[in-house]
């Protein structure tokens, strides 16, 4: 790991474990995880938070202590999964807003760190110089 990549590596434990503990008490209690109640889910595809807690704690908290792990050892698949994971980030952030029809400041805070994933992996690809090799690839 270098010094560049120290920042992105601290998002993704945050992000990580953060998302597991969510997700976890969304799974243990889907009826009521953490003081959210049912009714923010009405006019949703959703009857209770258990398939949003397994998301939550597998491809957002799982995802992202993976991708802390890759990013220590590969410049590239890291990187990549950075890249994808603030990606998630962003839509599930954009997707939460619209089910519940609000907006508080964890939701702009949450997206904003999606964002500097983005932000950060995309500057460690090109630093890499993988998205060089990647645009070639696709062009010839």
């Amino acid at each position: 790991m270098t010094k560049k990549t120290i920042p992105l590596f601290v998002i993704h434990l945050f992000v990580g474990l953060g998302a597991m503990a969510g997700g976890l008490a969304a799974i243990l209690n889907p009826i009521d995880p953490l003081g959210a109640p049912l009714s923010l889910l009405y006019g949703s595809p959703f009857h209770s938070y258990l398939l949003i807690g397994l998301f939550l704690f597998a491809v957002l908290g799982l995802g992202n202590l993976l991708a802390a792990l890759l990013i220590t050892r590969f410049s590239v698949v890291g990187p990549l999964l950075s890249l994808l994971l603030g990606v998630l980030m962003m839509l599930w952030i954009i997707i939460q807003c619209v089910i519940i029809a609000s907006i508080v400041a964890l939701h702009i805070i949450f997206f904003l760190i999606g964002a500097l994933q983005v932000v950060l992996a995309s500057r460690s690809l090109h630093l890499s110089g993988a998205w060089s090799d990647l645009f070639y690839e696709l062009t010839h």
